[in-house]
């Protein structure tokens, strides 16, 4: 039997990266996933892929900055699939730039894709999830949450606003069985990290060399940790946020010893 046996999810952003990695895994494990995402092309091929290893997928177009959009996706799911159980807030959209140089147009987009997009999640999602006698919502932060980092916040911002609103539907569903936590990656080998390394100072081995572990992080690792979350083995954790980052933001420059054990 799958750990998530009789589950539905949705996944946001699931089309690549961190979603398609969790996408796969959810339905491996035997749940019915939907791809909510813009890209249309990328999302049906993700379906097929799915269903062609034995999973139950569907697509849905979804821009996670509409409060209709993801109501109609909830409303999709649970008429293809019975109820809806799981709901991964996941996808993401940032601009960036010095504070004083940001396009407001820019700061607004961003944070209603990954701010506004996570509450307009969890408030389609929470209904339907309350008619199945509980659910698990899982929203995808980032060690940026708690560390700042020049030129990006948009982006810091969201993700730090994330784990408080996360926390305060732990608190507000706890007792109607819904869970609400957050996952925060640190460097993931994914499309967006392909595009920020051509923008960045540091080399890739250079921006690898930083984890303790000394690699980057792939994104079935942070799809392992999604399922653990999904899944009634997380039964007892909700209103947290996991670090997932390979000993990125453990180390302190302070000392001046080689990080790391040299």
């Amino acid at each position: 039997m799958g750990r998530l046996d009789g589950k539905v999810a949705i996944i946001t952003g699931a089309a690549s990266g961190i979603g398609a990695a969790t996408m796969r895994r959810f339905a491996a494990e035997g749940a019915a996933v939907v791809c909510a995402d813009i890209n249309d092309d990328a999302g049906a091929q993700m379906v097929t892929a799915v269903q062609a290893a034995g999973g139950v997928a569907a697509y849905h177009h979804t821009d996670v900055s509409s409060l209709a959009d993801l109501q109609a996706a909830v409303a999709f799911t649970v008429d293809r699939f019975g109820g809806l159980d799981i709901i991964h807030n996941n996808a993401v959209w940032s601009g960036g730039g010095f504070v004083a140089d940001i396009d407001p147009e820019i700061w607004e987009r961003s944070l209603r894709v990954m701010l506004t997009g996570v509450f307009y999640g969890m408030k389609a999602a929470i209904p339907a999830m309350l008619t199945r006698g509980g659910g698990s919502i899982i929203n995808t932060s980032s060690i940026e949450a708690f560390v700042a980092e020049m030129m990006a916040a948009p982006y810091n911002t969201a993700k730090a606003g994330m784990i408080n609103l996360s926390r305060t539907v732990a608190v507000e569903y706890g007792r109607k069985n819904i869970r609400s936590n957050c996952i925060c990656p640190g460097v993931v080998e994914t499309p967006l990290f392909e595009m920020l390394v051509q923008m960045t100072p540091k080399s890739r081995a250079e921006i690898a060399a930083a984890h303790a572990l000394g690699r980057l992080i792939k994104p079935e690792e942070i799809a392992n940790v999604a399922l653990f979350l999904a899944s009634d083995e997380s039964s007892a954790i909700t209103g947290t946020a996991i670090i997932v980052d390979g000993g990125l933001i453990s180390n302190s420059p302070i000392s001046g010893f080689p990080p790391f054990g040299g």
